[in-house]
């Protein structure tokens, strides 16, 4: 434990400087407990007039350490004696993961945390189908994730996986093909074909007959990657082998596969197309006529955009006549191919007759197609002019989203105005485009107008998406009234408020300063309430964190409203399974260092520095690192030292920008602490170049005369000159040039020493001072 949860309600009322702490521990304490109450109201008082920025330490005498008795939160004693809710079945446990698992939709992170949850005993009572749908949705699938959206898998979700299968395996639940596949496919994802092979091969070693699908996605990862032609060539011929063998079973059936299906056709199609193989792809086409098998448009499209990317637009215009002629009709992306090519090679011509061909055949290219055209969208509109009427408003859109790419809010503005003149029916999403554009130019007042324009005849009613653009501007620009004048409007309407909608509320709020926390609780106590359920995400938390740390340091936080800060805190992983990233932890971190929280404070901190890599960590606190230097101090200001030091060590792992008041603090601690080998240990290691952590920017000049004021309390004055050789060579190796040291440190030293009572203390001084006449002159004291 880092440290003992101590929240003295009464006696902390802000931060205080280090030098206030040393002012009060050097008071002789007094002798009976009437004093002792006298002395703490009046400590109270000034508290309250501490100064945020803390001033140098003074290298006077440092005080004993103080033996003292922690003050109990009668809150947290009471949770800490409530009654502990007995341990749930097994089986029970397992058939109400299993039921959830198959009908709540989680997403990936969700899943891994409730598996991992489960204790060992339930494994025996899960399934293979519900271990394959564990491993899918880590996976993120898209079968498994079909309403979020795939995710991105990482070594992390594979490592997941593999706990998972294990778990499995001391369960006796045997694996499937489906099983294997999942962990077949993540390693494809990962690009580890080798592995991938490993499990292909550990799925025919247990007497399970793959079909061709586990094959096919092996051959699709090579065909994105141009270096493993070779090893597609193999595969493919090894696929073509296994079924003339009968070794491979048929997809839907446990039939035997008796031919390549059009998919993996597909697959090893573009390998050999990205590497510009054309005779081979011909082969392969007349080996599917031959089977029976007739390309489909996806197949052609493949070659065709090989072609364009090895021949040029020419062989892709011949390979789409060819198309053309053969049966197929062009889709969009045939001809997102091909103007793509037509704009690489600038050929203005071209592009018009694409224009006018899909225009033909009511296809609009995308938005970031349309941006890359040096034609005038009004040009466009002219040459696409053959678009039914019901796909003209869709050319618009797409022009205005280009014209908002490219931060053009003018040309919206007249595309909008060109569309009235044409009498195309804008529809809903026309004004989202709209507002949105209108918003991100600033021009909020315009937006709100429009809004009221457009919507107030009836012809049209907005939708929740117009809604969330202007309850996110309203919040952005610091309209908080009318943010929420929107947010019961789209209630009124029976719209769903949802998960953005509340994230934009809770980010405007955040950043109100003129605002309190009350908005904050009623807006998220509400996302629990409402129905349909919302889930908070990741970006919720922290919009909450940022909005306590806000007002913290504007007050301090009552007791109901750091209990909801609390509550908050665990129930990101405790009931909604939050993914949290290292911006989340650094919000809270925040937050509770606001608050005066310490145990909640180190709480988030160390989670922080358990759950996401140091680059990550290290990156957010690179920034700022004076909120690292905060949490420091606010453990200083409890007396808990040992988690002052905690906090160094991970400064020192996490690489910061150096501060010296860091090393002043953690020097403190030692010392409250009674720990000054640990103090040397630290400025040895900062100033030795062959220990990891050597970082000799943090020690200034104020750390070395705190260092030997320090040593010299302890009586351990051998430990003071190997230490001032040592910074001496290692800041002059860092800096090029003699480090500053001035006159009027060394006088303070020297006299330090000299008043000491030790019989060598003088002895140290002479030493000290004859080092400081060769190496530093101009600071020798007259």
């Amino acid at each position: 434990m880092y440290c003992q949860a101590i929240r003295n309600t009464g006696q902390i009322e802000q931060r205080r400087g280090l030098s206030e702490l040393y002012k009060r521990m050097t008071k002789p304490q007094p002798e009976d407990a009437k004093d002792k109450d006298v002395a703490k109201d009046k400590a109270a008082v000034k508290d309250k007039e501490a100064v945020k920025d803390m001033p140098q330490l003074s290298i006077s005498s440092i005080p004993k350490p103080k033996i003292r008795v922690p003050r109990i939160d009668p809150n947290t004693m009471a949770r800490a004696q409530a009654p502990k809710e007995l341990p749930k079945d097994p089986k029970l446990l397992a058939d109400e993961y299993i039921a959830d698992l198959h009908s709540a939709n989680w997403g990936g992170e969700e899943t891994w945390v409730r598996f991992s949850r489960l204790p060992q005993k339930s494994h025996t009572f899960l399934r293979d189908i519900d271990i394959n749908c564990t491993l899918a949705n880590i996976r993120g699938t898209e079968r498994a994730l079909s309403r979020r959206g795939r995710s991105t898998p990482t070594s992390n979700t594979l490592s997941r996986m593999l706990e998972v299968f294990e778990a499995a395996k001391l369960a006796n639940i045997v694996p499937d093909r489906y099983t294997y596949q999942e962990l077949i496919a993540i390693n494809v994802d990962l690009l580890n074909f080798n592995y991938a092979h490993d499990w292909l091969e550990k799925m025919v070693v247990q007497g399970i007959k793959p079909t061709i699908r586990p094959y096919r996605t092996i051959l699709k990862g090579y065909s994105t990657v141009s270096s493993e032609l070779d090893s597609a060539r193999r595969l493919w011929h090894e696929i073509k082998t296994k079924i003339a063998a009968g070794l491979i079973a048929g997809e839907k059936s446990d039939e035997v596969a008796t031919t390549v299906d059009l998919l993996t056709y597909t697959s090893y199609v573009a390998a050999e197309s990205k590497a510009g193989n054309f005779a081979l792809v011909v082969g392969v086409l007349e080996e599917m006529d031959q089977a029976g098998i007739k390309p489909d448009i996806t197949l052609r499209n493949t070659v065709l955009d090989g072609l364009v990317r090895h021949k040029g637009l020419d062989a892709g215009l011949q390979e789409a006549e060819l198309m053309e002629q053969s049966g197929y009709e062009l889709n969009g992306y045939s001809y997102t191919t091909l103007l793509n090519a037509t704009i690489k090679e600038q050929r203005d011509e071209e592009i018009h007759k694409l224009l006018e061909a899909a225009a033909a055949k009511n296809i609009v290219p995308p938005a970031y197609l349309m941006q890359k055209l040096t034609l005038d969208p009004f040009d466009v509109l002219s040459i696409m002019a053959k678009l039914e009427a019901s796909h003209k408003v869709r050319l618009y859109n797409v022009l205005i989203e280009s014209a908002m790419r490219g931060n053009d809010f003018t040309q919206v503005l007249q595309l909008i105005d060109h569309l009235k003149q044409n009498n195309v029916p804008a529809n809903v999403v026309t004004y989202t485009l709209l507002f949105d554009a209108l918003n991100k130019a600033g021009r909020l007042d315009q937006a709100k107008s429009m809004f009221t324009k457009v919507f107030s005849s009836g012809e049209l009613t907005p939708d929740a998406h117009i809604y969330s653009i202007m309850i996110d501007a309203c919040g952005r620009h610091g309209d908080v009234k009318t943010m929420f004048w929107f947010k019961n409007e789209m209630q009124r309407q029976g719209l769903a408020v949802s998960e953005p909608v509340y994230n934009s509320i809770l980010s405007a709020l955040s950043q109100w300063r003129n605002g309190n926390l009350q908005a904050v609780m009623v807006t998220a106590s509400e996302m629990e309430r409402v129905k349909p359920t919302v889930k908070p995400t990741c970006r919720t938390f922290s919009a909450i964190f940022a909005a306590f740390a806000t007002q913290a340091q504007r007050r301090r936080l009552g007791l109901g409203e750091l209990e909801f800060l609390q509550t908050w805190y665990a129930m990101a992983t405790d009931k909604y399974y939050v993914a949290k990233d290292s911006y989340y932890y650094f919000m809270a971190v925040n937050a509770f260092v606001c608050a005066q929280s310490l145990p909640d404070a180190m709480t988030a901190f160390s989670d922080m520095v358990r759950s996401h890599k140091v680059s990550h960590v290290s990156g957010r606190f690179m920034k700022n690192p004076v909120r690292m230097l905060d949490l420091i101090k606010l453990a200083i200001e409890h007396q808990e030292y040992g988690a002052a030091l905690e906090i160094w060590n991970n400064w020192q792992r996490l690489r910061l920008p150096p501060i010296s008041k860091a090393v002043e603090l953690a020097l403190f601690a030692c010392d409250q602490m009674g720990q000054p080998t640990v103090a040397i240990n630290i400025i040895r290691g900062l100033l030795s170049m062959d220990e990891d952590v050597y970082c000799p920017q943090f020690v200034d000049e104020s750390v070395l005369a705190l260092y030997i004021a320090m040593m010299t309390k302890h009586s351990m004055l051998d430990a003071i000159m190997p230490v001032v050789h040592l910074w001496t060579t290692a800041m002059t190796a860092e800096c090029g040039s003699e480090p500053v040291l001035s006159e009027s440190t060394v006088a303070k030293t020297v006299a330090m020493l000299r008043g000491n009572s030790h019989p060598g203390a003088a002895a140290i001084a002479n030493e000290l001072l004859t080092h400081v006449d060769a190496h530093f002159p101009d600071a020798t004291p007259v």
